[in-house]
């Protein structure tokens, strides 16, 4: 059966953000000597709204004068999930610090979800709790079911939407930046793109291809829904190709 794990060490095992429990299938072992528990099988830790299931866990706790602990740190071994308000990411390890409330997640298949958005990246996906942010390093991408967003490096960011439900609605990104949707492709070095106006600011070597319509130039303001391209810079240098109608709807505006 599972082990659940509430010590009561003058006070309860705490972070810095109230109670924490540890289940496990398989036993938790203590290791006062090391300042650590160590769960095995159907490892899971939760405080407040956010839990971290794996494999196996490993809870770093630290102690003061008075006896009370606080675990500050859990590393998640094997088939890792992070389950919170905003987000839930899976991969095969996670270093969870509950006193920044960040998650660190790498291995394969690295995968952020939220009702219908999805982020992915290559190295690591990093989420945190403070800043209702997640980070994804390495051949990133966001996307829902209107447009996706590929770069280097991504960080979405969450807020809640009117029905209450937390939501990403920005995502800043950064190398290699192509922002696809509806026949659209937008590249640039840098971007960013707010979904819920649809408006995406981009920066450094932009280009923008609409159907036969192409603009080019540094810093470009581009609605993705009305296919209007505005470019704000790049004085002399800024190129534009224009085919009225070629996109079936919808141009591009220098």
């Amino acid at each position: 059966g599972a082990t659940s794990l509430v010590p009561d060490f003058g006070g309860g095992m705490t972070s810095a953000g109230g109670p924490v429990e540890i289940d496990a299938s398989d036993g938790i072992e203590w290791r006062r000597d090391e300042n650590v528990y160590i769960a095995r099988g159907n490892a899971r830790a939760a405080r407040g709204d956010t839990s971290i299931s794996a494999d196996s866990l490993i809870a770093h706790y630290r102690g003061d004068v008075a006896g009370k602990t606080s675990i500050y740190m859990v590393e998640a071994l094997g088939h890792v999930v992070v389950v919170s308000k905003d987000a839930r990411i899976v991969g095969d390890k996670a270093v969870y610090n509950l006193e920044s409330g960040s998650a660190i997640i790498t291995g394969g298949n690295l995968r952020a979800s939220s009702k219908d958005q999805y982020l992915t990246a290559r190295d690591s996906l990093e989420y945190w709790e403070k800043q209702g942010a997640v980070v994804a390093r390495g051949k990133a991408v966001a996307a829902n079911p209107e447009q996706e967003v590929k770069a280097d490096l991504l960080t979405g960011y969450f807020h809640l939407d009117n029905t209450g439900t937390k939501k990403l609605y920005q995502v800043e990104a950064s190398g290699n930046v192509f922002i696809t949707g509806k026949g659209s492709v937008a590249r640039a070095a840098k971007a960013i793109y707010n979904i819920d106006s649809n408006v995406a600011t981009l920066e450094g070597g932009v280009k923008i291809t609409r159907g036969k319509n192409q603009i080019n130039g540094e810093h470009a303001v581009y609605n993705l829904k009305t296919g209007q391209a505005k470019i704000t810079g790049g004085g002399a240098q800024v190129k534009t190709l224009l085919v009225p109608g070629s996109d079936g709807g919808g141009s591009l505006a220098p």
